[in-house]
């Protein structure tokens, strides 16, 4: 039986950083989407006035749009704020939510202390309140592509555009989601080296804050749907089955 994914994207990302998954995705027999969230690749969305609840609306709408159901809703890294946003919007149509090497919130907080970090102070003197991957520094760099060869790092830097602050900085409700019931995967990328400001790895500190997740694991760096995607995929499809 076909399953049904949507793959939401993380920061400075688009629809686009999926394609490799999806055409893995559809030689398993399933049925794969990607949207791009305001602000983010073919969405020209004003990124100065996009919010978490932007993002959580358009995915939303989009499987609405399309009147899919029992969708397995995956999130990479900042995406992993929007996925249980859109599962508490529209619950009856959500089979599974999956965070692959993703931000996990706890509940009420926000990822980025607007008060405090300098990060949100740059992006309020910035053209649409958003920061170019550029002034996230060398050791942000390295290990967002520390498994990529030169030319794939090359061209993933060159695709990406600039991610809004307001998603950051949004407190993100957890509880609505847990209320559903539906049920949390994880996918851990063994050699994820990203740096996170206050977390010392993706997994466990991250996953742990899921109820009873499913983990699956794959040996691959941050931007497994590049360099990794038959196994990002299968990891997908494997978690789907409950398997």
């Amino acid at each position: 039986m076909a399953e049904t994914f949507v793959l939401v994207h993380g920061a400075w990302h688009g629809a686009w950083c999926w394609a490799a998954v999806i055409n893995q995705l559809e030689k398993l027999g399933d049925r794969a989407y990607a949207v791009d969230l305001p602000g983010h690749g073919m969405n020209r969305a004003d990124r100065s006035k996009v919010m978490l609840e932007s993002y959580v609306n358009s995915v939303a709408d989009f499987i609405e749009r399309h009147d899919l159901r029992n969708v397995v809703l995956a999130g990479h890294s900042l995406g992993g704020l929007t996925i249980p946003g859109v599962a508490a919007k529209i619950p009856a149509r959500i089979k599974r939510v999956v965070w692959v090497t993703a931000l996990v919130a706890i509940d009420g907080q926000p990822i980025v202390d607007q008060a405090t970090s300098p990060l949100a102070a740059a992006a309020e003197t910035l053209a649409e309140r958003s920061i170019p991957i550029e002034m996230m520094g060398k050791e942000f760099l390295d290990g967002l592509s520390n498994d990529m060869a030169p030319a794939l790092r090359d061209y993933v830097l060159s695709a990406v555009g600039p991610q809004p602050i307001g998603p950051m900085i949004a407190a993100v409700p957890m509880a609505p989601y847990f209320a559903t019931g539906i049920p949390s995967s994880y996918i851990v990328c063994e050699d994820d080296q990203t740096p996170v400001a206050g977390a010392p790895n993706w997994h466990p500190h991250f996953s742990s804050r899921l109820r009873n997740p499913t983990l699956k694991f794959v040996k691959s760096g941050h931007e497994v749907m590049f360099t990794h995607p038959l196994e990002c995929a299968r990891a997908l499809h494997e978690l789907a089955r409950g398997e």
